[in-house]
């Protein structure tokens, strides 16, 4: 759907004024979305994964693990496809509130695309440079949203998430190197483009649900904390957008419709959207990984 269309519904969980930044910006925060009490389950479970990783040396298709990780000293930058590891990350994906606040920035048809746990931890290791995700799982139109949910208290000093406000609107960069490898962020060359006068720190309490539109450029700088950030993270979009090419993490739900009905038609945006790798024969480990690998061969 169009953004005047979906914004010509009446809102169900999220104000029209958020609504509204959200398709001016690019992005929005509701803070204290959701309550300690919804969020338990999620931090109880995140705890249990990560001690669970002790356990584990390598990445693997539960785990993206940082340089740092050992049996003692912990360092899992993704929890991968929560949805497919426990099911009460898939009830809390298809939970009325969340498919609502969906709905709310794509139309009233939501489809379940994808769902990740980041981890930032102290220290300098975790930073994320700016990139734009939809560069790596295109969709026939630019309706994908991801929803992140703060289970912690998440400030300036914790590394959040930032965005350039307006982004959306404009260019989609390469996020291929000078040779020709999927590098996952914007270039050194290319990022005098974007404005980042405009970023904007995505800072708040526990319970707060960012928004990001799938074009939006963003990334987030170290933790300073000694504080680890956990940031779940899940992406729905329109019904009528359909993938074409292979999602670099697909989950059994992938694809699911959660809200309304499935599309009829296909809305296709005329904006064009560059080429990714071929993820199911190239594989695809996280944009940490990725990030990681294109700075090493520079």
């Amino acid at each position: 759907m169009k953004p005047e269309d979906i914004i010509a519904h009446a809102p169900l969980v999220l104000t029209q004024a958020q609504r509204e930044s959200y398709f001016t910006d690019g992005f929005v925060v509701a803070e204290r979305f959701f309550t300690d009490g919804e969020l338990d389950g999620l931090r109880e479970l995140s705890a249990r994964f990560l001690e669970d990783s002790k356990a584990v040396t390598e990445s693997n298709e539960a785990y993206d693990i940082g340089p740092n990780h050992s049996p003692d000293h912990v360092h899992v930058r993704r929890l991968k496809k929560p949805v497919d590891r426990h099911p009460d990350f898939w009830t809390f994906a298809s939970d009325s509130r969340l498919t609502e606040a969906a709905a709310d920035l794509v139309g009233p048809d939501v489809k379940f695309h994808s769902c990740k746990l980041n981890y930032k931890w102290p220290g300098p290791d975790d930073l994320v440079k700016w990139h734009q995700d939809i560069l790596a799982w295109p969709h026939t139109n630019y309706s994908p949203v991801t929803l992140g949910i703060y289970l912690d208290d998440v400030t300036t000093e914790h590394g959040p998430l930032a965005c350039v406000r307006g982004s959306h609107e404009r260019e989609l960069f390469s996020h291929y190197d000078a040779q020709g490898a999927w590098s996952g962020y914007i270039s050194d060359d290319d990022m005098p483009r974007v404005d980042l006068e405009q970023a904007v720190e995505l800072t708040g309490p526990a319970g707060s649900l960012i928004a990001l539109n799938c074009r939006t450029v963003h990334g987030s700088q170290p933790n300073q904390t000694d504080q680890t950030r956990p940031l779940l993270l899940y992406v729905f979009s329109s019904a009528d957008a359909f993938t074409w090419m292979p999602a670099p993490s697909p989950t059994t739900k992938t694809g699911d419709i959660v809200r309304g009905a499935t599309a009829k038609f296909v809305h296709m945006d005329p904006r064009p959207c560059l080429v990714p790798p071929n993820w199911e024969k190239e594989g695809y480990g996280s944009i940490f990984a990725s990030q990681k690998v294109s700075e090493a061969a520079e």
